[in-house]
């Protein structure tokens, strides 16, 4: 039962190959200071700070650090933006096995984290109602 609720939380209706989470996390590519918006075990989209610019097409590196944990660097390659040309879609090319259990417990603690809040507000408002 935990299993296949954990799948349709991360799987989701949508049509992409991997589902991606979205979060906020503090990351670099390529020498570019920014934060990753949503994870997969294929990509990530990648909101640039003030100033920086990547092409598409670019091979970069992704340097992903998150919280509490040894940051780590994913090869990727930029393969377009989002309809308002303020995230980048980055794409990761060479995927390491431990890189990869890496993503995998961060999109999964992802995923749970926010079914838990979505589970919480809807309890909280169950409560408010009675």
């Amino acid at each position: 039962m935990f299993f296949s609720r954990l799948v349709r939380i991360i799987k989701g209706g949508e049509r992409r190959k991997e589902r991606r989470v979205a979060l906020r996390l503090p990351a670099e590519i390529s020498d570019h200071k920014g934060r990753i918006t949503d994870l997969s075990l294929g990509g990530c989209g990648f909101y640039v700070d003030e100033g920086g610019t990547l092409e598409i097409g670019d091979a970069v590196v992704a340097h992903i650090a998150p919280p509490g944990e040894e940051p780590f660097d994913v090869p990727a390659k930029v393969v377009g933006q989002d309809e308002e040309g303020m995230v980048y879609c980055v794409a990761f090319t060479e995927v390491a096995p431990d890189t990869f259990e890496r993503l995998q417990d961060l999109i999964v603690r992802q995923a749970l984290g926010a079914k838990e809040d979505e589970d919480e507000d809807a309890a909280e408002e169950g409560a408010r109602r009675r």
